[in-house]
C-alpha cells in the first residue's frame, strides 16, 4: 500500500507542475517583476570577465589579432557551425551502412473451440534482430548526399575562413582609429600650448601698451577652443579603446594598452596590377568560395530528388529467438529459432508527381544559388575597385597633408614672431593657429584613413590573413608596389 501511495503522490505532483500557469505580465503599464530563479547568473559574462583579467600587458597588432582570434565569438561561432557540417557528412555515409534494429516481441494468445474440445492458452516472446541494407540505387542518391552534405562543409569552412578574415580587419579598424585617437591627444595638446602662448602674447602686449583688450579676448576665445577640442579628443579616446576591447572580445571597460605601429604608411599599388587583383579576388575570396560550394551542393540536391524516379534494391533480414509459455497446462510448441532473409526491389511509378516536383524545386534552388554567386562575384570586384581608388586617394591625402602641416607650422611661427614685432594683426596669428590646428588634425585622420584604406583593400581582395596583421604593408607582393 505504501508503494502505491507513493506512486499515487508521484503523479499528482506530476499533474501539478504540468498545469502550472507560464508566468506574464500582469499589467500593460507596469514591468514584469521575474521571481528569484528566472534571475540565473550569467557564467558567460563573468567568463568574459575572466579572460580579461590578464591583458594588462602591452601588445602589438599581431598580439592582438592573435587575442581576438582565440576570444572573439564570431570565430568560435563559426567554428562550431563548421564542425556540426562535417558530423552530418559521417551522417550521410550512413547511408551506405546497413541497418540493424533490436527488437522483442510478446503477444498471449487464446484459442477457444466447442466445450468438447481442448482450449489453448499461451504466451509467445523473444528478442531478435533486424537487418535492412540498401544494396543499390540506380539513380546516386546515396552518393549525391554524401557530395551534398560535404559541399555543405566545404561552405561552412570557407564561412569560418571569412569570419577570422572579418575578425582581423575588425582589429586592425580598431587599433589604428585608436592609435590615431593617441595621435589626436598629441596634436590637440599642441594645438592648446600654440593657443597659449598666444594668449600670453597678446596680455603681454596689453601689459606694455602696444595691445588691446580686444586682441586678449579674441586669444582666450582661441584658448577656450582649443580646450574645447582637447576634452573632445579625450572622449574620442575613450571610445576607441572600448572599440578596440571588443574586437578583440573583451568588456569595453578592458584596459587594453595597443603599442604603436613601427611602419610609415605604405606605398601605392599599380594601377596596372588592379585586374589582376580583381581576378585573384574572385579566387582567395572564403565568401565567394561558400556560395560556390553552396552551388555543388544544390546541384547534388537535384540528383537526390531525382533518384526516387530509378528503382532501389535492398537487403531484408532477420533472426528471431521465440520462447512459448502454455497457460493450459500443455505445451503446445517448443522454444524455436526463426530465420528470414531476402531481397526486394521497390521502384515507385507514381507518387502524386512528388518526386518530379521536388527535382523542379532542387533544380531552381540551384540556379536561385547561381544567380547569387553572380551578384556576389560582381559585387566583389567592385568592392576591390572601389577599395583600391579609396586607398590610392587616402595615399595621396596622406602625402599633402605633411606638407600642408609642414607649411603651416611655419606660417604659424612666422605669424607669431610678427605679431610679437607689432608687424602683424591678433587676426593674422589667430587664423594662422587655428590653420596650424587643423592641419596637424588633418594629418592625423590622413595618415589613419591610409592604414584603415589598405586594410580594407586587404579584405575585399581576400589577402587579409593573421599572418599579415603584424604589419598590413607585406599583404601585397612587391611586384604591385610602385616605384617611388
Amino acid at each position: 500500500m505504501k508503494l502505491i501511495g507513493s506512486l499515487m503522490a508521484g503523479v499528482g505532483l506530476a499533474l501539478l507542475a504540468g498545469c502550472m500557469s507560464a508566468p506574464k505580465p500582469a499589467d500593460p503599464s507596469t514591468p514584469w517583476t521575474p521571481p528569484a530563479h528566472a534571475q540565473k547568473t550569467d557564467s558567460v559574462w563573468s567568463n568574459l570577465r575572466a579572460q580579461a583579467a590578464g591583458l594588462s600587458r602591452p601588445m602589438n597588432l599581431a598580439e592582438l589579432a592573435d587575442l581576438a582570434l582565440q576570444n572573439n565569438p564570431a570565430t568560435r561561432r563559426t567554428w562550431h557551425e563548421a564542425r556540426a557540417a562535417a558530423a552530418q557528412v559521417e551522417q550521410a555515409r550512413g547511408y551506405f551502412m546497413p541497418t540493424v534494429t533490436g527488437v522483442a516481441n510478446a503477444n498471449r494468445q487464446q484459442v477457444s473451440s466447442s466445450p468438447e474440445s481442448f482450449d489453448s492458452e499461451f504466451t509467445k516472446y523473444g528478442p531478435g534482430l533486424q537487418v535492412n541494407y540498401l544494396i543499390l540505387n540506380l539513380g546516386g542518391g546515396r552518393a549525391a548526399a554524401v557530395e551534398a552534405a560535404l559541399q555543405f562543409v566545404y561552405a561552412s569552412d570557407f564561412l569560418f575562413n571569412q569570419s577570422i578574415q572579418d575578425v582581423l580587419l575588425g582589429v586592425e579598424t580598431a587599433y589604428y582609429r585608436l592609435m590615431s585617437a593617441q595621435s589626436n591627444i598629441e596634436a590637440t595638446e599642441s594645438s592648446v600650448k600654440d593657443a597659449l602662448m598666444v594668449l600670453e602674447t597678446a596680455q603681454e602686449r596689453k601689459n606694455t601698451g602696444v595691445g588691446t583688450q580686444l586682441e586678449v579676448l579674441q586669444a582666450q576665445t582661441s584658448y577656450d577652443q582649443a580646450l574645447y577640442n582637447q576634452a573632445g579628443a579625450k572622449g574620442q579616446l575613450k571610445i576607441a579603446q572600448g572599440v578596440l576591447a571588443q574586437a578583440v572580445g573583451a568588456p569595453a571597460d578592458t584596459a587594453i594598452e595597443a603599442i604603436s605601429p613601427s611602419m610609415e604608411v605604405p606605398d601605392g599599388l599599380a594601377v596596372e596590377d588592379l585586374k589582376q587583383l580583381i581576378d585573384d579576388a574572385m579566387q582567395r575570396r572564403p565568401d565567394i568560395a561558400a556560395l560556390r560550394a553552396t552551388l555543388a551542393a544544390r546541384e547534388a540536391n537535384i540528383r537526390i530528388a531525382g533518384s526516387s524516379l530509378w528503382p532501389s534494391l535492398y537487403f531484408n533480414g532477420s533472426v528471431n529467438r521465440d520462447y512459448f509459455s502454455s497457460q493450459s497446462g500443455k505445451e503446445m510448441q517448443d522454444d524455436d529459432w526463426s530465420y528470414l532473409a531476402g531481397l526486394s526491389l521497390q521502384w515507385t511509378f507514381f507518387d502524386g508527381f512528388q518526386t518530379v516536383n521536388a527535382r523542379r524545386a532542387a533544380r531552381e534552388q540551384a540556379e536561385s544559388v547561381r544567380e547569387q554567386l553572380k551578384q556576389a562575384e560582381l559585387a566583389a570586384g567592385g568592392d576591390v575597385w572601389n577599395r583600391f581608388f579609396v586607398y590610392d586617394t587616402a595615399l595621396q591625402k596622406h602625402k599633402f597633408s605633411r606638407a600642408l602641416l609642414d607649411s603651416s607650422e611655419a606660417a604659424y611661427e612666422l605669424a607669431l614672431s610678427s605679431y610679437k614685432a607689432g608687424l602683424q594683426s591678433i587676426l593674422d596669428l589667430l587664423n594662422a593657429e587655428s590653420q596650424l590646428a587643423q592641419a596637424r588634425s588633418q594629418y592625423v585622420a590622413a595618415r589613419q584613413d591610409a592604414f584603415i584604406a589598405l586594410a580594407n583593400l586587404a579584405h575585399a581582395a581576400g589577402l587579409l590573413e593573421k599572418s599579415g596583421a603584424t604589419e598590413v604593408g607585406p599583404l601585397f607582393s612587391t611586384s604591385t608596389i610602385k616605384d617611388k
